[in-house]
């Protein structure tokens, strides 16, 4: 046992050393991937696509949307580099790649035919990037519902200043209905019709200048909808109480005049909330809030740290390791190793610690120095040192067989370029797994960073403990590439001296 271990320190000390008498090399493995967080941190501002605009306005405005509001909400989506009302020098931007997008605003004074042929806003843009195509869309969505909006809003006042006008006059005939109850001398009659030939009119337009009462029903607008209610029950009182007016009978006179002082006071109060709640309650009465039970989501730069430290670490241990073997079989070390009394587990264990060992220093390193963006801790540090040390493992055990694989140091960096290429596509570094179809999830559950990512984020982000899964395939990891490894070197080490 004292020889096994003897043998596996004696190939530990030798990898250790042939780092160490390369100093570009330590100098690369921490200051390297230093300077990648480096430029990282301070040059990542958004994950979303840059796209620049040009809006088209009508000459003529768009009563109750001002320009000025609509460029400050169409500057919070896009870069807006311009304003015209010229339709076609907006399209020679375009077609000059001056602008990614242009948006044209539709005349709504002008003639566009009947209400089957909607007014369009137009958004054209000469896009090639799918990614950027949808996020236009997306964006042209919302600000099509914003213009729909404030054009609703502007509706909505005018019916709140009618609203106005209309409690004054009620105010004002509750007042001569009352002078009329106490007399009933044919001048206070002919007061009182000529109030009402006035009102009913009045309360008409003002009705045609509410939404439909349809519309409150379905967006759930009490006040919209006791408005129409109360608004329908005046109305046809004060039809009926016309009627009573013009004849002898003076008892419905007295019964009519009391049920229309009723209507009228609670009318007024309806028509008052009405005037007082603001135009967005009546047309659109739910309203969403957000609540991040953290506080709020981390930079994007903070967020992606952890991402890129698991795969800084996966790729310096691949790159290590995928050139150990290959260098030892080029050199013929094989051959003096086979008729020694070493095993090749012996030598893969010791090389194993060794850049294991590099690899974890230089981890550790750079979890310090991420602290210089404002990455927080990890908040279980034995958790995190674990991962750290058991993501090197599965990264050393994926670069030995590559190492083994390989038959020249070029096969062995090419072997490496792949497998990063695959991590930066398929361990939702770059683009989400799940937007891939289920081939693509093998892909990503052999690559060691795919695990690591989410350790490394619950660890440090979420505050939480590792998952089970993560140490779960990061096990299978390192079971899977080093029992490779075991069985195809043994062959080649037994056929050393063959």
């Amino acid at each position: 046992m004292i020889a096994f271990f003897i043998r596996v320190f004696s190939f530990f000390k030798k990898e250790i050393h042939d780092v160490r008498r390369q100093p570009r090399l330590l100098i690369s493995l921490v200051g390297g991937p230093l300077l990648v967080l480096a430029a990282f941190g301070a040059t990542f501002q958004s994950a979303n696509p840059f796209i620049t605009t040009a809006l088209v306005w009508p000459e003529n405005g768009i009563p109750g949307l001002d320009q000025e509001r609509a460029e400050k909400f169409i500057s919070g989506n896009f870069t807006l580099l311009g304003t015209t009302n010229d339709e076609n020098e907006a399209n020679e931007w375009l077609n000059e790649g001056r602008v990614d997008v242009i948006q044209i605003i539709p005349d709504i004074s002008a003639d566009e035919g009947p209400i089957t042929s909607r007014r369009e806003i137009k958004i054209i843009s000469n896009t090639i990037d799918p990614n950027a195509e949808a996020w236009i869309r997306s964006l042209a969505y919302g600000e099509r519902n914003y213009i729909n909006q404030q054009l609703l809003i502007q509706e909505a006042n005018q019916a709140q200043s009618k609203a106005e006008e209309a409690s004054l006059n009620l105010s004002t005939a509750q007042e001569q209905f009352k002078e009329l109850s106490s007399s009933f001398d044919p001048e206070e009659i002919a007061k009182a019709k000529e109030v009402i030939s006035e009102l009913i009119p009045l309360l008409e337009e003002f009705a045609g200048y509410l939404p439909a009462k349809a519309f409150s029903q379905a967006n759930l607008g009490p006040e919209l909808a006791n408005l129409h209610d109360d608004l329908t029950i005046v109305l046809d009182d004060l039809e009926e109480l016309e009627t009573v007016l013009n004849a002898d009978e003076l008892l419905p006179k007295i019964e009519r005049l009391n049920n229309i002082d009723e209507e009228i006071s609670n009318l007024k109060v309806t028509i008052d909330v009405f005037a007082t709640t603001p135009p967005e309650n009546v047309l659109t009465p739910f309203k969403e809030t957000y609540t991040n039970i953290r506080g709020e989501a981390y930079p994007l730069v903070i967020f992606y740290a952890p991402a890129v430290l698991a795969l800084l670490v996966q790729q310096l241990s691949i790159t290590l390791a995928s050139l150990g073997l290959v260098r030892e079989r080029q050199m013929g070390s094989f051959e003096m190793f086979r008729v020694s009394p070493l095993k090749f587990k012996q030598i893969l264990l010791g090389k194993s610690l060794a850049y294991i060992t590099y690899v974890t220093v230089a981890g550790v390193i750079l979890t310090l120095l991420l602290r210089l963006i404002n990455v927080p801790l990890p908040s279980d540090l034995w958790q995190y040192f674990v991962l750290l040390v058991v993501l090197a493992t599965a990264s050393v055990g994926i670069g030995f067989l590559i190492s083994a694989t390989a038959r020249t140091d070029s096969q062995a960096i090419q072997l490496s370029m792949l497998v990063l290429l695959l991590s930066i596509f398929f361990t939702s570094f770059f683009l989400p797994i799940t937007g891939f179809a289920w081939p693509a999830w093998v892909i990503a559950l052999l690559i060691p960073m795919t695990h690591a990512i989410t350790g490394f984020q619950e660890v440090v982000l979420a505050g939480s403990s590792v998952t089970f899964g993560v140490w779960l395939g990061l096990a299978l990891i390192i079971l899977l590439s080093y029992g490779l490894v075991l069985l195809i070197m043994r062959r080649q080490f037994r056929k050393a001296i063959d």
